[in-house]
């Protein structure tokens, strides 16, 4: 095919809790397998997400010097090209060249799926026939002194092309005309591009067209102007014989000359169906240690828990976490049942839906993901408790077609995960979602109700404050298990105070162990409190009014609910609840609203010193704070 002309223009399912210490992984390297044997058994049913590892679903080769054996397309390459793409991954030729120039050197371009020409200034997909202009040409004034001058050069669509040794004339040039352009070396040559457009614009403006990111992205080339190719890429393979400064920055590099290294590569790639050891490039931070070191966790290849006590900071640490990955360009769903993650929507790559924005049909989300090259925000808050499970159990089942084929979403995060992971809940999706494109977070407080099925798949851990007594005794045991021998459970949970946090990492080396300071989020935290003025709580966090026999004589499932209840129950009923501090104690332990909380214990202090409940004081008191 030759290549075109330009153009223009229910209630939760809390399972069995465990007897004792969690059957857990080891830390080294490979599928985890539990201590009591419980995860061998499941091993048949469970395929664990490889540690250290990053899902490739899109291959961009430098053409000279990378694909080419005597300045051709090797005809190897284009088998292997060809192979790679049967079994889904995506392949664009990236190059310095023009699209002419390519036609009449007769190279094969029916194995790609889009060719990135003039160093990123032209996009062609191959499929559609379609070519993308990236920037314009300079000036015919330019040209005209070009040739006044007698420096020889090639002009494509927007590219023009000389030798090193005019370069400085050409930056001269640049400035007289008042160019807004750069000069990109190549080896012996240089070339005259408008500024920004280089081959990693190139290529994401193709993966943009193909539905596909650069979080996926493995990019082989060897010269200056790949640069910037590899950088973006999530894994970046030099070229035997690369310059220096290429063989610097990438992650990996080819073991054989020309084109015979490109081959092996590919079919490596084919072989672990895309999976290649990830780059300790790409780690997102969430803090610093005692000594101001940086903690971070990988961008990929992992699956982390996230738990700790309600007002802890885990649903904050989990939105530090999604909002730093949605900044490196990593596409997220959030499942967010009780709408802590609203506030993440206003990010520039990040949508809210189910709050200003209508909840999808769940089927619909995996083509809002592909197609929107956005994350997403899924607030459930809305629904009943069997709807949620239903809504969240579609959703991940839904997703994992669409991961399989272009490894989006790269992450998805679950709140109260207990919910839909439970041990022995009903249709538990673990063990079809917790597969090998992984990058699962699941955020919980009560890790134990968990089945073991995922933690058998988890090899990180972000922990805050736990004094919750079963929850404690269930994470003090995988400390045991898991963590540092070194380590004392009981000191290291102590620790985890005034905002502190741990983290547990499996590593090739053996676990670490770390306790960190979270940095600053960009976006706020919804406030609890705040979120439940109309949105309900799970049954276990409803408040329950008690008659004097201890009957239950109404159920509020959020303030609203609180407020009507107030005003219906008995007085009796009221006193019983003022006297033994149960009205700010819920407040607090539940909508962590310590404000509202001090309110509501001067009253029930003055009902402890003879007066009489007041219906009206205890409304007043909630309306003033949630304008109801």
């Amino acid at each position: 095919m030759s290549p075109p002309g330009p153009e223009t223009g229910s209630t939760l399912s809390t399972g069995a809790t465990t007897d004792g210490p969690l059957p857990v992984p080891d830390s080294s390297p490979g599928p985890a397998v539990g201590l009591g044997g419980a995860a061998a058994a499941r091993e048949d049913r469970l395929e664990l997400p490889p540690r250290g590892s990053v899902y490739c679903r899109v291959l961009a080769c430098d053409f000279d010097g990378t694909l080419t054996q005597g300045g051709s397309l090797a005809p190897e390459v284009a088998r292997a090209l060809a192979d790679a793409r049967a079994t889904g991954l995506t392949t664009i030729l990236v190059t310095g060249r023009v699209l002419e120039d390519l036609r009449l050197a007769q190279v094969d371009t029916s194995c790609f799926d889009a060719v990135v020409a003039e160093n990123g200034a032209l996009v062609w997909l191959v499929a559609s026939g379609r070519v993308l202009q990236l920037g314009v040409p300079p000036t015919e004034s330019f040209f005209g002194e070009l040739r006044a001058r007698g420096i020889p050069f090639h002009a494509g669509t927007v590219v023009v092309g000389t030798t090193d040794r005019h370069a400085a004339e050409l930056l001269e040039l640049v400035r007289r005309h008042g160019l807004d352009s750069q000069i990109v070396f190549n080896r012996a040559a240089v070339m005259l591009l408008p500024s920004g457009v280089d081959k990693a614009a190139g290529v994401r403006r193709a993966m943009e067209e193909l539905g596909r990111s650069e979080r996926n992205l493995v990019a082989l080339g060897d010269a200056e102007n790949d640069l910037p190719l590899l950088r973006l890429a999530q894994i970046g393979v030099a070229a035997r014989g690369s310059v220096a400064a290429v063989a610097q920055a990438a992650d990996d590099r080819l073991s054989q000359a020309d084109s015979a290294g490109a081959v092996q590569y590919i079919r490596r790639l084919i072989a672990s169906q895309g999976m290649l050891a990830r780059s300790e490039r790409h780690r997102i931070p969430l803090g610093t240690d005692g000594d101001g070191l940086p903690v971070s966790v990988p961008g990929s290849g992992t699956n982390i828990m996230i738990s700790g006590d309600p007002r802890s900071g885990k649903s904050w640490l989990a939105g530090l976490l999604a909002e730093r990955l949605i900044e490196a360009r990593y596409r997220v769903c959030i499942i967010d049942p009780e709408g802590d993650h609203l506030l993440l929507g206003r990010s520039q790559h990040a949508l809210a839906l189910g709050d200003d924005i209508p909840l999808p049909d769940a089927a619909a989300v995996p083509r809002i993901l592909r197609d929107g090259g956005m994350s997403l925000v899924l607030n459930l808050s809305a629904l009943r408790q069997r709807e949620k499970l239903d809504y969240a159990d579609q959703v991940l089942r839904g997703l994992e077609p669409l991961r399989t084929e272009t490894g989006i979403p790269h992450w998805t995060i679950v709140e109260e995960a207990h919910y839909f992971f439970a041990e022995g809940g009903r249709g538990n999706p673990a063990s079809t979602f917790a597969g090998r494109t992984g990058n699962l977070v699941f955020v919980s407080y009560r890790p134990s109700l968990i089945s073991r099925e995922v933690h058998d798949s988890v090899d990180t851990y972000l922990l805050t404050r736990t004094a919750i007594e079963e929850e404690r005794y269930f994470v003090t045991s995988m400390l045991q298990a898991r963590a540092p021998r070194e380590l004392i459970p009981h000191d290291a949970l102590g620790a985890l105070e005034s905002r502190r946090a741990g983290l547990l990492l499996a590593g090739c080396e053996g676990p670490r162990w770390q306790i960190f300071t979270p940095i600053d989020r960009a976006s706020p935290h919804v406030h609890h409190g705040r979120k439940y003025a109309d949105s309900p709580l799970p049954e276990e966090r409803a408040f329950r009014f008690l008659a004097e026999n201890g009957s239950v004589l109404s159920t509020a499932h959020n303030v609203a609910e609180f407020c009507f209840a107030v005003a219906s129950v008995p007085l009796e009923s009221l006193r019983h609840h003022l006297l033994a501090g149960d009205f700010s104690r819920w407040v607090v332990d539940v909508l962590g609203d310590r404000d509202l909380a001090a309110g509501l214990r001067k009253l029930e202090r003055t009902v402890l010193e003879g007066a009489r409940p007041s219906r009206d004081e205890i409304i007043q008191h909630v309306r003033d704070r949630y304008f109801i």
